[in-house]
């Protein structure tokens, strides 16, 4: 008897519960004045509603049924299938696709330089910020040489091992001249008179086929043969003048000395700077002689010293000069 007590007590309260809450939400109905609010508006004829806008109808009906064309990208020749992604980039508006060899992202590297050959076993990765302003200037295998220079020189900007020649480093800072001036000034009975003028001055009185020098100890020329000619002085005009052939002991050469004009036979000295990696400066290489890279024990004999470059060749094992010629540029 209490269990059937206690059910008819839980029904009278849920009873009870229900009717409070119904009661509740009527009041509230009221007094908020929903059944103003659900009421239906008067509907207005169709004759007094705005024409619609055609045009605008016909514009949406047309880019619907617009059939476009999709133009997939090709590799070797053939679609990239709609499953593989392809690397696309914008720059000034343009759209890069990057797995193409053409066109350059970063002019005068191209695409395939930047990203790398995939192609190839195993495939080339690609270069660090190929996407910055300043890849060319960055040095990815870090031999010292930028991504630029390699990519002139078409060696492997990934590959430390595989760099440009590395006189690409060398620079000629300035062409230094010592000057050596001498001067035939005249000659009688088989002797002539020379004097130097630079570096300091001497006077010799000498025939032919005696060598001899200006400083002690030293003979550096020879009188070969002489004879008379008719020249044009700048001063004086025409005058018979001695033409003198002579030959330089200190470099095997020969020139001729004419009475009254000067010769100099300066000597050049190159500045160089090795630029790798770090700046080296080579100072007091003579034209003819030989320098070594710094660090680097590789020998080069300097043919030429010009004002504004220098012409150099590598050794060989043998220690003479390759008939290779490697230009050097002021810088």
């Amino acid at each position: 008897m209490q269990n059937s007590q206690g059910s008819y007590e839980k029904i009278i309260l849920t009873v009870s519960s229900l009717l409070a809450i119904g009661v509740a939400g009527y009041l509230v109905y009221e007094s908020m004045g929903f059944e103003d609010s659900l009421a239906l508006s008067q509907g207005v004829p169709r004759k007094d509603l705005n024409p619609p806008d055609n045009a605008s109808v016909v514009a949406a009906t047309d880019t619907i049924r617009k059939k476009y064309a999709w133009l997939s990208p090709e590799r070797q020749g053939k679609p990239v299938p709609l499953n593989k992604s392809v690397l696309l980039v914008m720059k000034g508006g343009e759209l890069f696709d990057l797995l193409l060899p053409e066109p350059k992202l970063r002019e005068p590297m191209t695409n395939l330089f930047l990203t790398g050959d995939r192609s190839k076993n195993p495939p080339e990765t690609e270069l660090p910020n190929i996407y910055s302003p300043n890849v060319g200037d960055l040095d990815a295998d870090d031999d010292g040489f930028s991504n630029l220079e390699e990519f002139n020189a078409k060696t492997d900007p990934r590959d430390a091992s595989s760099m440009p020649p590395l006189t690409n480093k060398l620079v000629l800072r300035q062409r230094i001249s010592h000057d050596y001036i001498i001067v035939l000034k005249g000659g009688s009975d088989g002797t002539f008179q020379i004097q130097r003028l630079q570096p300091s001055k001497g006077n010799v009185f000498k025939p032919l086929n005696e060598a001899f020098g200006f400083d002690k100890g030293v003979a550096r020329f020879k009188l070969l043969e002489a004879r008379q000619q008719t020249i044009q002085h700048p001063t004086l005009g025409p005058m018979e003048a001695f033409i003198v052939k002579t030959l330089d002991l200190s470099t095997n050469k020969e020139f001729e000395l004419v009475q009254g004009k000067e010769t100099n036979l300066a000597e050049f000295e190159a500045e160089l700077e090795f630029r790798w990696k770090k700046r080296q400066p080579i100072p007091g290489v003579k034209e003819g002689k030989t320098f070594q890279l710094p660090g680097l024990g590789k020998s080069y004999h300097i043919w030429k010293l010009e004002e504004s470059k220098a012409i150099i060749s590598p050794l060989g094992n043998d220690g003479d000069p390759l008939p290779e010629k490697i230009e050097i540029q002021q810088g």
